[in-house]
């Protein structure tokens, strides 16, 4: 089928006719559950990943993405009906597919440069089987201009030209982890393709499949470039809430009383501040446009400052422990602190570049014996030491409980019982403004939190 050329209704027709024949490369976090969407919405899906554990995973219908609600299932009914297989082999797959989406890492190395080395062995690799009349559809985070300065030429090695004989767009993913499988069907899709057609057959495809609206653009790198705008405001506005944050502290101002009071204003967003940004987007996209913005001979000094105070975040967090636990005649060199949440973000299990670990490490490094309990880890090893199975059992004997993470289990935390388990007088720093000041002082605790004022 040549899929370039196809219309709307053709490409749905195809996919009601069980003819739509789709490969994902990467099966993450985000490119196993679009395999399973795609794969529940009709089309023939084959998932390719380098790893076998993940491939044999995936064909056994499991997923160890469990924080994903809904997942496993989708993935087990999908497979039992034949619709999503998994393979190593990325030439069989791209060679009998229509649409090939790419949904692999785009990290930044040591020098926060891109790395895009998966992307490029990723096209390496699809150009061996890559047939006429295909697309090719790039869900990872690049910086703009990578599609069609990287991709394009790496796909082109195949003697045949991008937008006649075969098509490329950028459809950047823009799920939210823990509730992926609800956001791809609920949030408006991007699409930018190289040519009108190539945007069309991939906004019929997502259209036909996900039921979410599309926004067709005028190119990929336009789409890339929405992608990395959305989250670099994120990153921004927290980056702001953050240097304020540290400055109310000094002038004895509560950062969440002044937000909720901006709050009754209609053209004021809410962000709030934290020990810093995690995750594979938010500490990494900024310096993709960085480091396009470099080679053209301009310096986006905002983005770059914003970086700059979210990631100073972990270290005031560490001046925070050290206040609270001053204050109760105790030191970090020879404390024992709990560690409740080390996720990047609440009630999921993923790591990638929370900034608690750095919090952890400087506390370490500092003398402090740690204990950590976060429910999404419960009895694992990560951060060189094994997670508490129970809540109590990380604070048992603690002259300081840090809160890390707002996963839901903490949001109504038994206070009493915490100043019971723990070596008081003790201390409490809530880097998630969780608690509320005044009650985590009533029992008996000294208190610090992002901020937030002492008188509360």
């Amino acid at each position: 089928m040549n899929i370039i050329n196809s219309s709307k209704q053709e490409v749905v027709n195809a996919l009601k006719k069980g003819k739509l024949t789709v490969c994902v490369v990467g099966l993450g976090r985000i490119g196993l559950p679009t395999a399973a969407v795609l794969a529940d919405a009709g089309a023939k899906v084959i998932g390719v990943d380098i790893d076998a554990g993940v491939v044999k995973r995936v064909n056994s219908g499991a997923s160890s993405y469990r924080d994903e609600h809904g997942l496993i299932d989708l993935i087990r009914k999908t497979v039992d009906e034949g619709m999503l297989k998994a393979t190593t082999d990325i030439l069989s797959a791209v060679s009998t597919s229509e649409f090939i989406i790419v949904c692999v890492p785009t990290p930044v190395d040591e020098n926060k440069v891109p790395d895009y080395s998966a992307i490029t062995e990723t096209c390496r690799r699809i150009t061996e089987g890559l047939r006429r009349g295909s697309v090719v559809i790039i869900e990872s985070t690049v910086g703009p201009g990578t599609v069609e300065r990287l991709v394009v030429p790496l796909l082109e090695r195949t003697g045949m030209k991008a937008g006649v004989d075969f098509g490329v767009a950028s459809c950047p993913e823009r799920a939210n982890p823990g509730q992926i499988l609800h956001t791809l069907e609920t949030v408006p899709r991007i699409v930018g393709g190289i040519n009108r057609q190539t945007t069309e057959a991939v906004a019929a495809l997502y259209e036909s499949t996900l039921g979410a609206k599309i926004l067709k653009l005028s190119s990929p790198k336009t789409a890339n470039a929405v992608k990395l705008t959305e989250n670099i405001f994120r990153d921004a506005n927290i980056a702001l809430m953050n240097e304020l944050a540290v400055l109310y502290e000094k002038l004895n101002i509560d950062i969440i009383e002044v937000i909720n009071a901006c709050a009754t204003k209609w053209n004021f967003t809410p962000h709030y501040p934290g020990p810093g940004v995690g995750g594979p987007c938010l500490p990494a996209n900024p310096y993709y446009l960085i480091y396009e913005g470099i080679k053209v001979g301009y310096i986006p000094h905002l983005i770059r400052m914003a970086r700059e105070v979210n990631d100073r975040m972990p270290e005031h967090a560490i001046t925070l422990i050290t206040e609270a636990l001053n204050d109760v005649k105790k030191y970090v060199n020879g404390s024992r602190i709990a560690i409740l949440g080390v996720s990047y973000k609440p009630n999921v299990h993923d790591l990638q570049m929370t900034p608690i670990k750095r919090i952890y490490q400087g506390l370490k490094s500092m003398g402090a014996t740690i204990a950590v309990y976060d429910p999404m880890f419960k009895g694992e090893e990560i951060l060189d030491l094994r997670v508490a199975k129970t809540l109590n059992e990380a604070i048992r004997g603690a002259d300081c409980i840090l809160i890390g993470t707002d996963h839901e289990e903490f949001k109504n935390l038994d206070l009493a019982t915490l100043a019971k388990v723990a070596n008081m007088p003790s201390a409490l720093v809530d880097t998630r403004n969780v608690v509320t000041p005044s009650k985590v002082k009533e029992h008996g605790f000294s208190y610090r939190g992002i901020g937030r004022t002492l008188l509360r």
